[in-house]
């Protein structure tokens, strides 16, 4: 009995040892015996950073991520106020709309989104005219989170080109601007906008073309930049980079389907010339050599679209083209030795020249070649003036009435394309490519904006009937 006693006794320690052992080793931290956990079904995850990953795209993109901004066109708009019942009646909720006055309130309205490109510290935003052509206000998203309103410096419609500048005080992050007269087929681009206000969107590719010229309705658009980098509706506007993150070109359009990896975008050296002019004078200054062309008939098997020549079928009177020796009838082989496809390039080039710089015509006249240098001039208000009567056959002059003045047409040539159109003396002109007009010397303004897209389209009223007349105006 004595020794059961001491057995249990020594069993009751032992026991008592290993708990406390096992207490111990928990309050030390080793885990008791767990479960065994089944293997992974994937290998470990590599988290180690790589310096790979930071390509030059990534390094361009984070240069200039800040610069690019949403734009939102408002247009002021009607909004009908419902009609508030006056008894409480059915019959008033149901009719009430029927029997009152209609009530409106002016609000704003969303009509495009597009992108923009932020091409200086104090907040000058580059993008498209047809983006802000519709808007009353603006809106411009920066990559922060926050809105800016903006206000509309000037547009370009020939160039599809317009400034606007961000209503803020503060320095803001810009991409600095490169070149597009050396850009190489193949080299990598960038294209970052707003396509389908998914903002920020970035996508790269290659420049395809350069200089190219396609087709957009029923208008020809000359040298722009081809791309295969996405461009989708609302990265108008937006800027194509290069490797380095500099801005060579703005996104303006695709052809054919979405898909079709066919973009293009106004060179840099274009549109930093007309954005300077837009921020310095609030319109772009067009260069004025007075030569006017035409395409020869074409020859047969010559390509679809092409042209047998370009030649010279006018030279004003003391202009530029006159004082370098340019005749009419002279053929033209090539501006800057590069040939003209059309007329129409042949002006496009012409035009595009900035005031004071020269260009080398190539010329062939009568069997031999004579070259002439041409220098371009201001289109001045008042020359803009003398070539609506040279080219339209139409003079205007002033009239003063209660309330202001009005722009009346003076005299008619007779045979003219204004005869041919029905005008004559004593009709009004309202309004010239769609701008209002109630002086002389707001019609020439008009009239030398007008000669950059090569069309004056006039509003003529006659009495109570009033209908807009287009005329060549090249």
């Amino acid at each position: 009995m004595v020794r059961s006693r001491r057995s249990s006794s020594r069993s009751a320690v032992r026991g008592a040892g290993r708990a406390l052992a096992l207490a111990a080793a928990l309050a030390a931290g080793v885990a008791a015996p767990a479960a065994a956990r089944p293997p992974a079904a994937l290998p470990r995850a590599d988290e180690r950073a790589s310096a790979n990953r930071r390509t030059p795209v990534v390094i361009a993109v984070e240069k200039v991520r800040g610069a690019v901004v949403n734009v939102s066109a408002e247009e002021l708009v009607r909004i009908r106020v419902p009609s508030q019942p006056r008894g409480g009646t059915m019959g008033d909720l149901l009719f009430g709309d029927l029997f009152e006055r209609p009530r409106y309130r002016k609000g704003y309205a969303t009509t495009s989104l597009g992108s923009g490109v932020i091409v200086s510290p104090d907040g000058y935003v580059l993008t498209n005219n047809h983006v802000v052509e519709r808007g009353a206000r603006f809106r411009v998203g920066l990559l922060d989170g926050r809105e800016l309103m903006a206000k509309v410096v000037g547009t370009d419609p020939s160039s599809d080109l317009a400034v606007l500048k961000l209503d803020t005080r503060e320095k803001l992050p810009y991409v600095t601007t490169g070149r597009s007269d050396d850009l190489l087929i193949g080299e990598t681009v960038i294209a970052i906008g707003n396509p389908f206000g998914l903002a920020h969107t970035v996508t790269t590719g290659v420049v395809s073309a350069v200089h190219r010229n396609f087709k957009a309705g029923e208008r020809t658009m000359f040298d722009f930049i081809q791309t295969d980098a996405s461009i989708n509706p609302g990265n108008s506007g937006g800027p194509l980079l290069d490797i380095d993150g500099r801005l060579v070109g703005v996104n303006t359009a695709i052809l054919g389907d979405r898909s079709a990896g066919i973009g293009f975008a106004i060179p840099i050296d274009r549109a930093r010339r007309i954005a300077e002019d837009l921020i310095a004078h609030g319109e772009v200054r067009e260069g004025y050599l007075g030569i006017s062309v035409d395409d020869l008939p074409r020859k047969d098997g010559s390509v679809d679209g092409g042209s047998g020549g370009v030649r010279v079928t006018g030279v004003d009177p003391g202009s530029p083209g006159e004082r370098a020796g340019v005749r009419s009838g002279d053929r033209v082989e090539a501006v800057d030795g590069t040939p003209p496809g059309s007329a129409a390039e042949l002006l496009f080039r012409l035009r595009d020249l900035p005031i004071g710089r020269a260009a080398r015509l190539d010329l062939s006249r009568r069997g031999a070649r004579v070259q002439a240098t041409v220098t371009a001039v201001e289109l001045t208000p008042q020359r803009a003036a003398e070539l609506v009567q040279q080219r339209v056959g139409l003079r205007v002059s002033e009239e003063r009435v209660s309330g202001g003045t009005l722009v009346v047409v003076r005299s008619v040539a007779g045979r003219s394309p204004a005869a041919q159109a029905g005008l004559q003396p004593g009709d009004l002109v309202r309004e010239v490519n769609s701008a209002e007009v109630s002086s002389v010397a707001g019609f020439q303004r008009a009239a030398a904006r007008a000669r950059r897209g090569g069309r004056l389209v006039l509003l003529v009223q006659r009495g109570y009937a009033a209908e807009r007349i287009a005329f060549d105006f090249d």
